[in-house]
């Protein structure tokens, strides 16, 4: 019979649900935990899923995290296959498949989910990458190598993927509505992620919107909205998500973009949310914000766990402060950024035979820093982020 009561419940099974598991278990171990995760697999690693290539294994056994091991040893309770359906936060019970669960506090860590156009909808070889198993099917679909590959999205995820691919010799395109991918970041960030693709030879269709799929002669195209027709035998979708936040709508809690959150990640009395799914007030920027990003979900992990251990104890609770990073790995260059912008800042650009890198700031205070490369001035200057970091003390460091 499934368990129907615990000290600390957890909702989703990816890395903020398995931070804030570890942290529990290991800042108050007497507490009882039950993770509750609609996938049938145990955490594992995602940012794999877009990197390794598709002659390289990609066993669960390798995925799955070590620390699973540790928190079944501790008692860890959990619920594979089991989607949390509703939440009534007076009661502190999750209703889900299976029955219903009542807790005393709770961590809400459900991540987000694929936005999939509808033009692309239903489609026969057409796939997200989220998760394990879309990353399964993806790889059965490419299984003749003479596949020719559209990409529908030029972010992160979509440019990984279009690195790999382009290693592995594949016929690669990389779609995207936005004229400039990265271009937030500045016009000369889109170039120099532009010619990072171009050099390894994807092709490149920026501005246009895939508006159908059709078959000519034995292959298939896509569809731009210029006419243009893009050779798509399979096409991985990675234009957005939102956040897996459906089953909360009766919840009573505040939703926009997110689960809004206090400065201690505080949805609602007993209640905490961790990772892509929060927004939340950072203090150290003065910024509401919400970050999609591995690295952000297991800091806000720990704090969660912190948190919702404190909550059962009743200790005082941990503020959420930190610095927004994001890295990714294209063409052999690593990709990086730490910091907050809001889109005024002054933008000042590096250039060496190490690379690119490019400072944000307002007046006097850095705000921000991204690189290609240059990993060494990177870090250090990521590091001085954690603090008000003057334009002087920042320039010094860039050679």
């Amino acid at each position: 019979m499934p368990q129907t009561t615990c000290d600390v419940a957890i909702v989703g099974g990816s890395i903020a649900g398995l931070r804030a598991a570890q942290t529990v278990a290991g800042y108050a171990p007497d507490l009882t935990i039950t993770m509750i995760s609609d996938e049938a697999h145990l955490p594992y690693e995602r940012p794999p899923l877009s990197k390794v290539g598709l002659t390289n294994p990609l066993s669960l056994d390798t995925l799955t995290y070590p620390a699973v091991n540790d928190l079944k040893s501790h008692g860890v309770n959990f619920m594979l296959g089991t989607r949390a359906v509703g939440l009534d936060v007076d009661a502190r019970t999750i209703r889900h498949s299976s029955g219903a669960l009542q807790y005393r506090s709770l961590v809400i860590a459900t991540g987000c989910e694929a936005v999939i156009p509808p033009a692309l909808s239903g489609r026969p070889d057409t796939f997200p990458l989220r998760c394990y198993d879309d990353a399964v099917s993806l790889r059965s679909a490419l299984a003749d190598p003479v596949k020719s590959v559209a990409i529908v999205g030029a972010g992160f995820i979509g440019g990984e993927l279009a690195s790999m691919l382009a290693t592995e010799g594949r016929q690669v395109s990389l779609v995207d509505l936005a004229r400039k991918p990265l271009g937030r970041f500045g016009e000369a960030v889109f170039k120099s992620y532009e010619a990072l693709h171009r050099k390894a030879g994807i092709e490149l269709y920026f501005g246009e919107q895939a508006v159908g799929v059709e078959k000519q002669d034995s292959r298939r195209v896509l569809n731009l909205g210029d006419g243009t027709g893009v050779p798509a035998d399979v096409i991985v979708v990675g234009v957005g998500v939102r956040p897996s936040t459906g089953w909360l709508e009766r919840s009573g809690l505040r939703l926009d973009d997110g689960i809004l959150c206090d400065t201690t990640l505080r949805a609602a009395d007993h209640v905490f949310a961790a990772g892509d799914t929060v927004r939340w007030w950072n203090q150290r920027w003065g910024a509401d914000m919400r970050v999609e990003h591995w690295t952000n979900a297991a800091e806000q992990g720990r704090v969660a766990g912190v948190n919702a251990a404190n909550d059962v104890l009743g200790w005082p609770l941990e503020v959420c402060a930190n610095i927004p990073y994001f890295w990714s790995d294209q063409h052999g260059v690593r990709i990086q950024f730490a910091g907050y912008r809001t889109g005024d800042e002054e933008i000042t650009e590096s250039q060496n035979a190490g690379g690119s890198l490019f400072l944000y700031r307002q007046g006097d205070i850095v705000t921000g820093v991204l690189a290609f490369e240059r990993r060494a001035e990177f870090v250090r200057i990521r590091t001085m982020l954690r603090n008000e970091l003057s334009w002087q003390a920042a320039s010094s460091l860039v050679s």
